[in-house]
């Protein structure tokens, strides 16, 4: 009997634990109203004044996040004029000084889609003939630069946003590059068998293959069909070290560009819940991943916020448009952030007062029913005992299991014959 009561209450407490360890109103995530412009006001803050550490390659990466939010007009500008300037440009456009292979296809086109971007004339920056430079870096096989992917969708993104851009051609370089599982990899140049796809790369491809338009389609569709495979469950994205923020951004946004709204909404997804609240160490900024390394998170915070703008935008490298943007960029309002809209808010409130009671009544309820079932069924016992000799016979001190001397298998007999009983 001992046994019944007890499985009662144990049954009984369990929905009781349940409900009491259940919030009764899901909390958001999203730290703030707003979440892109709180991330460019944290990137604008990182500027020195005219660039970000004074680095073409970080600069043109912030430069995109601040359009893709549409803040920070005046600022975008500061840094494209920084960077027009030969002795600014020349060595990252052009490696051979530093013993490269010449020309950068890739960097070129970077340079060329965020001038472009900007409002600005792509073909002659910086003292360099961007477009014509980098139409002349196309290989008889189609890729363009060192023959990676990565150069090669830079270069093909750089000169849709110009008067020139690439043609069919760009297209079959791309099937040339591809890897055989439909994926892109960082370094490779001949898909072969040994081509590892990553997210990152194919991200871009993605992008550049999706203004090329239908002559590119048998290369994209693999492509985004690799993405979507590669997604994890919580919608993150692995570059070969756990799931990040970078790899997730290049991935969200291309899929953006093909039209996959519900993966690209789990993408940016996870990429909220690595951006810091305000209470964060850095309010606004994304983290690369979470927990961030202890050596280099900090330093990674920069180029992980700079790409995770763009898809929290609702934005993609394909479509991106700055027009309209503010001069300026909104500091983080971690007060209002939290108040949110006042309407809301009351609403949230009248809602989460209304239902707060329910969990509680569902408690009640069920306590009262154990405790109602725990004692008709000890009066069913001692009724049943006053008319049976068969109930009158005590269990051993073994038949329940509770004499500590006794062995795993008396526990498992006793409580059989309780069951038995009770039966």
């Amino acid at each position: 009997m001992r046994h019944l009561a007890g499985r009662v209450l144990i049954a009984a407490a369990l929905p009781v634990t349940l409900l009491a360890a259940s919030p009764a109103h899901a909390q958001s995530s999203q730290p703030f109203a707003e979440p892109a412009a709180a991330a460019a006001s944290w990137l604008a803050a990182q500027s020195d004044g005219t660039a970000w550490n004074q680095d073409p390659a970080t600069t043109l990466d912030a430069v995109i996040g601040l359009q893709a939010a549409r803040v920070g007009g005046d600022q975008v500008q500061t840094a494209l004029e920084w960077l027009n300037d030969t002795a600014v440009l020349d060595p990252y456009v052009n490696t051979t000084a530093a013993g490269g292979a010449g020309f950068n296809a890739g960097s070129a086109g970077k340079v060329m889609y965020t001038v472009a971007t900007a409002g600005g004339d792509p073909t002659d920056f910086g003292g360099i003939k961007l477009a014509e430079e980098t139409a002349a870096a196309q290989a008889a096989n189609g890729t363009y630069g060192d023959g990676t992917a990565l150069s090669t969708a830079w270069a093909v993104l750089g000169l849709s946003r110009t008067d020139t851009p690439a043609g069919e051609a760009a297209a079959t370089g791309f099937a040339a590059v591809q890897c055989p599982d439909g994926g892109f990899s960082f370094g490779d140049v001949d898909g072969g068998d040994d081509c590892v796809s990553d997210p990152d790369t194919t991200g871009l491809a993605v992008s550049a293959l999706t203004t090329l338009g239908d002559p590119a389609a048998a290369s994209l569709e693999p492509a985004v069909a690799w993405l979507e495979a590669a997604q994890a469950e919580d919608g993150g994205f692995d570059g070969g070290f756990g799931e990040n923020a970078n790899s997730t951004a290049m991935a969200a946004q291309a899929l953006l560009a093909a039209d996959r709204p519900e993966a690209a909404e789990r993408a940016v997804a996870f990429l909220l819940t690595l951006q810091f609240g305000c209470d964060g160490a850095a309010p606004g900024a994304f983290m690369y991943t979470n927990p961030e390394d202890a050596d280099f998170g900090e330093a990674t915070r920069l180029l992980a916020t700079a790409q995770a703008i763009v898809p929290v935008s609702g934005q993609d490298l394909t479509t991106l448009d700055a027009s309209g943007s503010a001069a300026d960029v909104p500091a983080v309002d971690c007060e209002s952030a939290d108040a949110g809209d006042g309407a809301t808010t009351a609403a949230d409130d009248e809602e989460s007062g209304s239902a707060s009671w329910l969990p509680w009544a569902i408690i009640a309820a069920v306590v009262v029913i154990a405790a109602l079932i725990v004692v008709f069924a000890l009066r069913s016992r001692r009724g049943g005992g006053s008319g049976g000799a068969g109930a009158a016979a005590p269990a051993g001190p073994n038949a329940d299991g509770a004499a500590s001397g006794g062995s795993a298998s008396d526990e498992a007999a006793g409580e059989d014959t309780d069951e038995g009983k009770d039966k």
